[in-house]
């Protein structure tokens, strides 16, 4: 079983090295702003069934909101602990209160195969794709599993 295996498995590795990023991610890149109100932010990703969202100013990402987020804040308002601009208990805060500073961005040139390892092992939902610090395209989680599970219909089946 074991000497069956390890050649697809080679296979696969080799395929998801050979699908970069430029190959999978959206290009038309939904973004935001640090002073958008989450309400609109969820209407936004309800709308086109994305899980976040990079926030840009001067057309550089400074961060990203996620649905993730956007579920942290949410049981902060039901418990009264949103302080945004020294006001307690607002009730719709700002990207800018919720959003992550700390972003994981990918070249054009990174691997499916990297881009993989980044998502599990960061927790990543979204990754801005950049060229010289401009936003170029975006990656999802669903992106990466449509080009996965792509790639493992064709070994095994």
């Amino acid at each position: 079983m074991a000497k069956t295996l390890k050649p697809k498995l080679n296979e696969l590795t080799r395929r998801l090295k050979s699908i970069k990023a430029k190959d999978i991610m959206t290009k038309d890149v939904i973004t935001t702003t640090e002073d958008t109100l989450l309400s609109d932010i969820a209407q936004i990703m309800i709308k086109s069934r994305i899980s976040g969202l990079p926030v840009v100013r001067k057309k550089k990402v400074v961060g990203i909101i996620t649905a993730s987020d956007l579920f942290i804040v949410m049981d902060m308002i039901k418990s009264g602990d949103v302080v945004e601009n020294h006001k307690t208990g607002a009730a719709n805060p700002t990207v800018k209160f919720a959003m992550s500073t700390e972003v994981n961005k990918i070249k054009k040139s990174t691997s499916l195969d990297e881009i993989i390892i980044l998502m599990k092992y960061r927790n990543a939902h979204t990754l801005p794709v950049v060229e010289e610090s401009k936003l170029v395209g975006v990656i999802g989680r669903r992106d990466v599993f449509k080009n996965f599970y792509a790639v493992m219909k064709d070994l095994y089946l």
